[in-house]
């Protein structure tokens, strides 16, 4: 890094908040590396997630501590949000953006890494470095937006089928390997745990539909994945009039529209609000009411999607799916094969009426894509189970 250059690119403020939340972090753990040598501390592990306690490494972290693993390992959470009280027995949690010479200590030092948002890689070379991912596989091209360390030790993938795909997009070293074990993610669509919904509404309704648009303005660092601002801020909606009609549509139907939004979606451009028998989640909100993605997907009749991984999560649940596309030829990003169909298994949205089309059938009990589910099902995960997480931990030898 030039730091001159950096100045004049990207500014004064943004290189300061640069140097105090990566570059000291960089030197301690240099500084530490040279002190301690070789040495590891083979009973700790270092968990990091998207949202904190969540996604991949969230989830592994509850099979971890349902299963007792935290009385023989210690578990260094790397935080971005407010610190949890009372957490588990031999559990630490420490801010990721802030230096932090303990934290690095355990960083530099920890037999394993899981990462699954700002991947870290291994620092000595003794270290089990694992990148969990952001999302299994989605439809957007995210090439170039996802930047891994090229000491890093492993990176999670779906399948065979994918994995090519996956590698490019990630850029892999060619010393970083791959590992089919699942996601540990989609354990809870297996097990008996309760789902989420009862967390937004106490209220029994006939259907209930999730929508999980991602974002396209970014709330961080100015960044936009589309070229033309939506006029509600969300696909499809163009206005009050549109959104009060659905709204309406869905009262007289006694069925639910939760809308969550991406928690790095820039909400000043959102006109969404909830209204009777539509609800908006916000990553805020969602961390107030410790609201899961995947609890509150089991809960649900359908999901409406459009590029990311949610759609794909989605499909453990054999439930129908559809996927809004009506920006699709100004989003930036555009989408991850040259091919995409073949990832397609589910109604495809382009305006109003075949979105209320895709309600409409939710509502009649109609499923006409279950073929397509099942063959893309089959292409983009290698497991159908809930072992996902056991299998993680016999593949770490814990």
């Amino acid at each position: 890094m030039n730091p001159v250059r950096y100045v004049k690119s990207y500014g004064i403020k943004h290189t300061l908040k640069v140097i105090y939340q990566y570059k000291i972090d960089d030197w301690m753990r240099k500084m530490i590396k040279v002190f301690t040598g070789t040495k590891l501390i083979s009973n700790s592990i270092v968990i990091e997630s998207h949202n904190d306690f969540d996604s991949t490494g969230g989830a592994f972290y509850d099979y971890l501590i349902q299963n007792g693993y935290n009385k023989k390992y210690k578990i260094i959470w790397l935080i971005k949000n407010k610190k949890v009280k009372n957490l588990p027995n031999n559990v630490k949690q420490y801010y990721l953006y802030k230096p932090s010479f303990i934290k690095n200590y355990y960083i530099t030092c920890s037999k394993f890494i899981l990462t699954c948002q700002d991947a870290i890689g291994s620092i000595k070379e003794q270290q089990i470095s694992i990148y969990l991912t952001h999302g299994a596989f989605g439809l957007k091209d995210c090439k170039g937006k996802i930047d891994l360390p090229r000491n890093l030790s492993y990176c999670l993938m779906p399948s065979d089928y994918v994995t090519p795909l996956l590698i490019d997009q990630y850029n892999l070293s060619s010393t970083t390997k791959t590992i089919e074990v699942g996601f540990p993610t989609h354990d809870i669509f297996y097990n008996k745990v309760t789902g989420d919904l009862n967390k937004i509404t106490d209220k029994k309704y006939k259907k209930v539909i999730l929508w999980m648009p991602t974002f396209r303005k970014g709330k961080a660092f100015n960044r936009n994945d589309s070229t033309i601002e939506l006029p509600f801020g969300i696909p499809i909606i163009q206005n009050s009039n549109m959104f009060n009609k659905l709204n309406e549509k869905l009262k007289a139907s006694d069925s639910l529209l939760i809308i969550k939004l991406h928690p790095m979606q820039d909400l000043s451009v959102v006109k969404a609000h909830d209204l009777s028998n539509i609800k908006i989640l916000t990553g805020d909100s969602v961390k107030k009411k410790n609201i899961d993605n995947y609890r509150l997907m089991k809960d649900v009749d359908a999901l409406i999607s459009d590029y990311s991984s949610a759609a794909y999560d989605f499909l453990h649940l054999n439930r129908p799916l559809a996927f809004t596309i009506d920006d699709l030829n100004e989003y930036k990003l555009g989408l991850i094969s040259d091919n995409p169909d073949e990832f397609i298994c589910g109604e495809v949205i382009k305006n109003y009426n075949e979105f209320i089309k895709f309600i409409n059938d939710v509502l009649e009990n109609k499923d006409p894509y279950i073929e397509e589910r099942r063959t893309v099902f089959n292409k983009v995960f290698k497991y159908h189970d809930g072992k996902s997480s056991e299998r993680l931990v016999e593949f770490m030898n814990l």
